[in-house]
């Protein structure tokens, strides 16, 4: 019984569709436990307490995600070696480098750092744990 290339066509578009809506929950939904992890908000919280970093970004200060597929690669050991998260203001945007290692079942940023769009080849340091 043959089937009809236009049938063909409508099944494979459905089928491409959930394929790729699915994709893109999973990534949604990985990416929204990571918002939620200690290291991730205590960073985020760091950077908007931090006057030099309130003043070249302005308020108010909010994250803008991150590259799922890379970030995942800097866990190790209970480490997070450099962390990147794209951040803006209404003044200018940049990003958030972290580090932070996980202590007696606790996480702690050991190094913070600010780096702006508009100029990337200097960074702020927000903490640094010797």
């Amino acid at each position: 019984m043959p089937v009809s290339l236009r049938t063909l066509v409508k099944t494979a578009t459905y089928i491409g569709i959930g394929g790729i809506s699915a994709a893109l929950y999973m990534k949604f939904k990985l990416e929204d436990r990571v918002r939620a992890q200690p290291y991730y908000k205590d960073s985020l919280k760091l950077l908007r307490a931090h006057p030099g970093a309130i003043s070249v970004l302005g308020e108010p200060i909010k994250d803008m995600g991150f590259d799922f597929g890379v970030e995942m690669n800097k866990f190790a050991d209970g480490k997070i070696d450099g962390f990147v998260v794209p951040v803006k203001g209404v003044n200018q945007r940049g990003k958030l480098h972290f580090w932070a290692e996980n202590r007696d079942e606790k996480w702690h940023i050991t190094r913070a750092e600010l780096e702006l769009d508009k100029d990337p080849d200097r960074r702020l340091l927000l903490r640094k744990v010797e």
